[in-house]
């Protein structure tokens, strides 16, 4: 059971139970429970049965694909507020890639079978749950359209701004992951990772802070281009 106080009202801002409803939210919470989980940690590994649904508190997590020839490469990165991996879970099948944390976690362990039955029984739980997944698929073909069409300097810039509030114009992109990881996910090396960032500060476009990029035009940086 979730009976914190913070974690309840983390879980109903999230954009999942906004839609379902405070109904659907304490069905799933009573079976439900949190994990906090240190940096590095594997939550479960591909080829795995789901046996949960997870929802990201806090933190940042890494789903990790692997080949049959042993080579890996991050294909996702969720931060908090976001529910993974909702087709494992309804279709009973095994994941496609295992989930790392790229930082400290808090995580909240939705049983999939209560997951299932919820959806089953609850138009609003049904609904959000379609929503979930329409967001899923429009965020996957942009990422393939990102990777097979979009030079380097436009994924970093594309990555960067969504982690910026669209309607501040300006604002902090945050990167508490390890660059490593972050340039897995837009499918290059970390050296090209950090030529364009050092290329984009160059330009007046960002400027780094540590593990946080401050940016003084959101929509400049999204029609970002090098040189």
């Amino acid at each position: 059971m979730v009976d914190r106080p913070q974690n309840i009202e983390l879980v109903r801002r999230t954009p999942f139970f906004v839609v379902a409803g405070e109904a659907a939210m304490a069905r799933l919470l009573r079976p439900s429970f949190t994990q906090l989980l240190p940096r590095g940690a594997v939550m479960f590994e591909q080829h795995e049965t789901a046996e949960f649904l997870h929802l990201l508190l806090a933190g940042s997590v890494g789903l990790v694909a692997r080949d049959e020839a042993g080579g890996e490469t991050v294909v996702e990165i969720f931060g908090a507020g976001e529910l993974f991996l909702a087709p494992a879970v309804i279709l009973r099948l095994p994941y496609l890639a295992s989930a790392t944390a790229l930082t400290d976690v808090r995580v909240l362990m939705i049983p999939a079978d209560a997951f299932r039955d919820g959806v089953a029984e609850d138009p609003a739980l049904a609904r959000a749950t379609v929503e979930l997944l329409a967001r899923h698929w429009r965020l996957m073909v942009d990422q393939v359209v990102d990777l097979k069409l979009r030079p380097a300097d436009r994924r970093v810039a594309r990555f960067l701004a969504r982690r910026v509030r669209e309607d501040g114009g300006a604002g902090s992109a945050e990167l508490p992951e390890p660059r490593g990881a972050i340039a897995a996910r837009l499918g290059m090396t970390p050296e090209t990772l950090s030529r364009t960032l050092n290329a984009m500060e160059a330009d007046g476009v960002v400027r780094s802070a540590g593990k946080r990029i401050d940016v003084a035009d959101r929509d400049k940086l999204l029609n970002y281009r090098k040189g």
